[in-house]
């Protein structure tokens, strides 16, 4: 198996750098070169058929419980669990070498389906953009066979000493995956993440493939565009899957963090939105275009910084795989320089075919909101992973509050531009038209603004008064300024957001006028075809909505969240209330298990008001092989809160042992609407990369006799339909 595995590894590595020889050869334009291109197609097949060899070795090492294989001892999940045979599957990504080779098996997928899609041209901007991308593969393929010891290598055998007749011994006994990564959304989430990274390889290779072939043209952006999309799509998804599985499994009643590794796959989200952007003005007015061929090496070097930050111990995480990894370290960092300096120096060496077809005609056009939108995109990225990797070339670590400092203003500002940019025209928008489209939204703005207004004053500013009270968490708001800054940006936020739900709608119920208008069609067959004919546009104007709708979970559940930590005592004599809710200890107990490991739980009851609402129970399991803790974390939904109660160990810091039970219980308020907005923005995402239909080409119809009755009513019929 071991052997099989390093075939299919070596391969694919080997077929990847054959294939980009051969593409390279097949620039020169003639029939050999055409041949040698069409050999690189083929090159480029094997080596996705020889990295889903070596793919196929791991899953089915996983399910066999094939311990000869290292990376297999090391991952492997435990327990009883009817999702035992997903956590075997995901045991794929559970580690650090496996993650690696499933992210290159990835790519040779996207490269096999661009190679698909173009194979038929066999021209020279597809032979460049696979070319590229088979070197990305290469250089991947490089890091797990290169680094020493195999230390990215998952077919590395087992050490005898850990190992006698297949069964574990030793130290090996505490091999297995980490108990937190067995949990449905971590069977998903990194894969999305990864089809996300992946994905975002493609816009660069096609950019520095037309480049490379001297073609200024939209030809590659209509190559790839929706491959970004899609891939953006699913980096959307891994986000959001990494969130809830933040919130319910770690226990710490958060969802983000702003943990290094949690920050390397916002990295690229940002940037990307900025590239999918540019992308609609450099298909649609010729505009954009260096911005845009940077934007696509900027992406892709933001993708490679998530990985450097979390292989490279470059900045210390609790989800960074934690052993040094130089080859990692250094390669990583090569291609980042790589990448984005090839990129500059072909732009510059090509920059007499990247003029834009026009300039900005005045800062109140849809082109200087696009523009903004992009600039503020790759600044958040900029910031974010400057803060990031901070302690490494400043050592200087940058708090929590920090960055949601920053995210609070920047956010508000750019929530602002994008609730104006839609009514925005190209060239230039005159101060009465812009009025005339904002007036009537900016009134019915005050209906979702007073809704949201009347629970802010009702439920969430008195959640500051009772937090602030509280010495040990006072510092937590007080940090951000004095109390009126805090509520100004409360409100404001709740206002933009509205203002942007309402003002989008606007733009779909205008659409269906015009439509209507123009069709004769009435207004709700108009407004459907909308979704069906315009799929793009309406489809972004729902990321827009999904965009509002967060900001409006964020403003409640990260500024407004309401907080009691409580020591369980020996005895069973505990009440106490946050906010109506009221707590009464009712059991404690410990259930130790035969491998060591202990589990703690705590049961109450629990009432709302005069509501008794039954008992709750939540536990925390303390991991003996690995000193880890496993939160099962208990949540009390409701639309507008989350009540979110879990239990922690605290070690007694001379013996190290565990000396009590740590509860922490948190209102959550608004947080269903942070995962409302995901969905939405899953839903519009996928509508706006839903494949159009290519028009069916229909056939002349045949010649009759000149002057003849039938010529002429063919030849009417065909014009009307033409004319259609």
């Amino acid at each position: 198996m071991l052997l099989l595995g390093q075939i299919g590894l070596w391969g694919g590595s080997l077929a990847a750098l054959g294939a980009v020889v051969l593409f390279l050869m097949g620039r020169k334009g003639d029939s050999l070169a055409l041949s040698a291109r069409r050999g690189g197609y083929y090159a480029t097949f094997l080596a996705f058929l020889l990295f889903t060899l070596s793919v196929v070795v791991i899953i089915v090492g996983f399910f066999t419980k094939n311990f000869t294989m290292q990376y297999v001892a090391m991952n492997h999940p435990t327990g009883n669990s009817s999702l035992m045979w997903l956590f075997n599957l995901s045991g794929l990504w559970a580690g650090k070498e496996g993650s690696l080779l499933l992210w290159a098996w990835i790519i040779t997928i996207f490269t096999g389906f661009m190679a698909l899609k173009g194979a038929p041209k066999n021209d020279d901007l597809n032979g460049m953009a696979l070319m590229v991308l088979n070197l990305i593969v290469v250089v991947f393929g490089a890091v797990m066979l290169l680094s020493s010891k195999g230390a990215n290598n998952p077919f590395m055998a087992t050490p005898p000493d850990y190992l006698v007749n297949g069964v574990l011994r030793g130290p090996a006994l505490a091999w297995r995956m980490s108990p937190p990564l067995q949990h449905w959304a971590m069977i998903l989430h990194p894969p999305a993440l990864f089809i996300g990274y992946a994905g975002l390889s493609v816009p660069l290779a096609y950019a520095f493939g037309a480049l490379l072939v001297g073609d200024g043209s939209d030809r590659w952006v209509r190559e790839c565009d929706r491959t970004t999309i899609f891939a953006w799509l699913f980096l959307t998804i891994g986000i959001g899957l990494g969130a809830i599985w933040a919130y319910t499994v770690l226990g710490w009643g958060g969802f983000w963090g702003w943990d290094p590794v949690e920050n390397a796959s916002i990295l690229s989200w940002f940037v990307g939105v900025a590239l999918i952007h540019s992308f609609t003005i450099y298909r649609r007015k010729g505009n954009f275009k260096i911005w845009t061929m940077m934007l696509t090496a900027i992406t892709f070097v933001m993708v490679i910084m998530g990985t450097w930050i979390t292989r490279a111990d470059i900045v210390q995480s609790v989800h960074a795989f934690g052993e040094v990894d130089l080859v990692a370290r250094w390669v990583f960092a090569v291609l980042m320089l790589v990448a984005f300096f090839a990129m500059l120096i072909a732009v510059i060496y090509r920059r007499q075919m990247l003029h834009n077809a026009s300039d900005f005609e005045s800062l109140t056009s849809k082109e200087a909101g696009y523009y903004f939108n992009n600039l503020f995109m790759v600044l958040a990225s900029v910031i974010v992973a400057g803060m990031t990797t901070a302690p490494a070339w400043l050592k200087t670590t940058y708090a929590t509050t920090s960055f949601e400092t920053i995210a609070h203003y920047m956010g508000i500002i750019y929530i602002a531009i994008m609730a104006v940019c839609p009514l925005l025209k190209w060239g230039k928008t005159g101060g009465k038209a812009l009025w005339d489209h904002i007036k009537l939204p900016l009134l019915i703005t005050i209906v979702p603004f007073g809704l949201l207004m009347w629970n802010w004053i009702a439920n969430l500013r008195p959640v500051y008064t009772y937090m602030v009270a509280q010495a040990e968490f006072a510092p937590n708001f007080t940090v951000y300024g004095p109390r009126w800054l805090y509520d100004a940006t409360a409100v404001l936020g709740f206002f933009l957001a509205s203002f942007l739900i309402v003002n989008t709608l606007f733009v779909f119920i205008d659409g269906a006028r015009a439509r209507s208008k123009a069709t004769g069609d009435g207004f709700g067959k108009s407004l459907a075809s909308l979704f069906t004919k315009a799929r793009t546009q309406s489809g972004g104007m729902i990321v827009h909505i999904a965009v509002a709708v967060i900001v409006i979970g964020l403003v409640g559940s990260v500024m407004y969240v309401r907080q009691v930590n409580k020591t369980v005592p020996e005895s069973d004599n505990m009440n106490f209330t946050i906010a109506d809710y009221s707590f009464t200890l009712k059991d404690k107990k410990q259930t130790p298990a035969a491998n060591g490991d202990v589990t703690y739980t705590a049961t109450f009851d629990l009432k709302k008001g005069s509501q008794d609402l039954g008992t709750v129970t939540p536990s925390v399991t303390n991991v003996a092989a690995t000193g880890q803790q496993t939160s099962n974390a208990i949540i009390k939904s409701s639309m507008l809160n989350d009540l979110f109660i879990s239990l922690a160990p605290q070690r007694d810091a001379a013996t190290g042992q565990i000396a009590s039970l740590e509860m922490d219980v948190r209102i959550n308020p608004l947080i269903r609407f942070v995962w409302i907005g995901v969905g939405l923005m899953m839903v519009g995402t996928v509508l706006a990369d839903w494949p159009k239909k290519k028009p069916v080409a229909v056939a002349a119809p045949a010649p009759v006799a000149s002057g003849g009755k039938s010529g002429k009513s063919g030849s009417g019929s065909g014009n009307k339909k033409n004319r259609k």
